[in-house]
């Protein structure tokens, strides 16, 4: 397992899908379409938004802490027939649970309590798979005939750098 931290929610614009994309220390990535409300979920934390009621995310995440519980990590660890299976771990004193998730609802509530995200060493990939689509958008490709060049990989980063939620949600709305 190699720690990831979410490096950008993006959308795909060709599926209309927000994906999140995982990164390593090494810069290798890993991305995965999530729905639309585990996308805000996990936005609204890396933009310090609140709200005066709690959220899914925020409910599940009372409910863990007020039953003595906490999230030491989530695990991101296989891939079977286009499915990513994540597990939550959990612990309360000296006794640790493993607990299946969908891998956006774990990275989801691993940002609310500030726990590490690990993914399988098998599932990352060089970042150099990722492609441009329409000029400034881009998917993920399995065609590795035409790697983009540092050129590309840069605006990429910016462009990755530079996407707000407020950018993201108008863009979907668009759609």
């Amino acid at each position: 397992m190699v720690k990831v931290n979410v490096e950008a929610v993006v959308l795909n614009l060709a599926t209309n899908s927000p994906v999140v994309i995982l990164k390593s220390k090494d810069g290798q990535i890993l991305p995965i379409v999530i729905g639309i409300f585990e996308a805000q979920s996990i936005l609204f934390v890396l933009e310090k938004s609140t709200f005066p009621r709690p959220l899914t995310h925020d409910l599940t995440k009372n409910i863990i802490q007020n039953l003595g519980w906490k999230i030491i990590r989530v695990e991101i660890h296989s891939l079977r027939e286009n499915i990513y299976y994540a597990d939550i771990i959990l612990q309360k004193n000296d006794e640790v649970k493993r607990i299946d998730c969908r891998p956006s609802d774990g990275i989801a509530l691993a940002l609310r309590f500030n726990a590490p995200i690990f993914a399988s060493e098998e599932l990352l990939e060089s970042a150099e798979i990722i492609k441009y689509y329409q000029g400034k958008e881009f998917l993920k490709s399995n065609d590795l005939s035409k790697p983009i060049g540092e050129k590309e990989a840069e605006e990429f980063r910016k462009i990755i750098e530079n996407l707000s939620a407020k950018d993201f949600w108008k863009k979907l709305k668009e759609e």
